[in-house]
């Protein structure tokens, strides 16, 4: 037994000492994420005994401060590709500024989303302004940091249902942070920090892969159920599983060329009709009093 002990004490320290840089000195960004880690135990945690979650700024608070940490971090000015667009595959686990950009956007919209749920639509909107932005000064043309090259076919059928079902997901958490198809205008909180934990702990389980500390495989593990995560929670809460549906739909028009910000006005001003009429969504609810 002591063998064993001090044998997982020596792997403890000596992913510690892989994880422990000069960049962060005073460990604030480390304590942050130790904090959200600890958080999604408790608030998931607390949803089983008690079906609800205890959310509000002072809480949501680190989860905000951590993309800001993040900074004190020298990452690639922009992601590692070749002259003809092919990503270099020993240099894929580093981040890049466009994704540090985008993960503090995304985490952002769950967190103020929350915090602000009165104001969701506009906050889901700005984001999307914004990722844009940072893709134009950061970005590759027509590779994205979900989907990779939109050019290069993927001949790899795994990777292609990876791809479709990261990109699905996204849809999937863009309307559930907008409130779209709820019981109220207003985004569900429960929903919404489900949304965060594949946001935030993308780039960590980056640094875990570029350190040798856990494999592609475990990785791709952890990601995919940080996002059936969402699906599951969707379904406690609405014992129906239509976040799928309009996740599919939504990524479809964005597969087809449609423009996101077409399809989200679409999705708003439909949603926003159904409120005002007072219509339940008989062809996507399978409760007819939804409303």
């Amino acid at each position: 037994m002591y063998i064993k002990n001090c044998f997982f004490v020596y792997i403890a320290m000596s992913v510690l000492d892989k994880l422990i840089t000069d960049e962060d000195p005073f460990h604030i960004h480390k304590l942050h994420g130790i904090y959200c880690l600890c958080n999604y135990f408790f608030q998931f945690t607390n949803y089983y005994y008690h079906k609800t979650m205890i959310l509000n700024p002072y809480i949501l608070a680190p989860h905000i401060m951590l993309h800001v940490t993040s900074f004190v971090f020298q990452v690639l000015s922009r992601r590692p590709v070749t002259n003809d667009g092919k990503i270099i595959s020993k240099m894929s686990m580093f981040i890049w500024s466009e994704l540090r950009l985008h993960s503090l956007l995304f985490g952002w919209r769950s967190c103020f989303s929350i915090i602000f749920p009165e104001y969701s639509v506009l906050i889901v909107f700005a984001t999307m302004i914004l990722a844009d932005i940072a893709t134009w000064c950061y970005g590759t043309p027509n590779i994205t940091t979900v989907r990779g090259n939109n050019l290069m076919e993927k001949k790899s059928m795994t990777k292609i249902m990876y791809s479709s079902f990261f990109s699905t997901s996204q849809m999937g958490a863009t309307i559930i942070c907008a409130g779209f198809f709820m019981k109220s205008y207003e985004p569900n909180p429960v929903l919404v920090f489900c949304t965060l934990p594949a946001i935030q702990t993308s780039a960590f389980g980056m640094t875990l892969l570029r350190k040798n500390i856990i494999t592609k495989e475990i990785w791709q593990l952890i990601y995919s159920l940080e996002l059936i995560l969402v699906y599951i929670f969707w379904y406690l809460e609405y014992d129906n599983l239509d976040i799928a549906y309009f996740s599919i739909l939504a990524y479809s028009l964005r597969f087809n060329g449609l423009s996101k910000y077409i399809i989200w006005t679409a999705f708003y001003l439909v949603n926003d009709y159904l409120h005002e009429q007072k219509f339940p969504l008989y062809f996507f609810m399978k409760e007819q009093n939804y409303f």
